[in-house]
C-alpha cells in the first residue's frame, strides 16, 4: 500500500532530513520518499502504523495535513 502524506511546516532540506530520519524509525515502512511538504511511504498495514507515524512527525514539528492511501 502506498500512502501520500501532505506535511505542514517543511521549508528546507533540514526539514526533509528530519522527516526521513523519523520514517526510518518506524517498523513496517518498506520504502519512503520525502520531498519538501510531502512524503510517500509504502507499508503493508497503514492502519497499524499511522498513529506512530503521526506522533513522530508531530514531535519533529511536521504534522500531517492529509493522508491518502492507495493499493498501488
Amino acid at each position: 500500500m502506498k500512502v501520500e502524506l501532505e506535511l505542514e511546516n517543511m521549508s528546507c532540506n533540514h526539514c526533509k532530513m528530519a522527516v526521513q530520519q523519523a520514517m526510518q524509525q518506524v517498523q513496517g515502512i518498506s520504502r519512503h520518499e520525502v520531498e519538501i511538504g510531502r512524503a510517500v511511504i509504502e507499508t503493508a498495514n497503514w492502519g497499524a502504523i499511522k498513529e506512530e507515524v503521526a506522533a513522530l512527525l508531530d514531535e519533529e514539528g511536521y504534522p500531517i495535513r492529509s493522508a491518502a492511501a492507495s493499493d498501488n
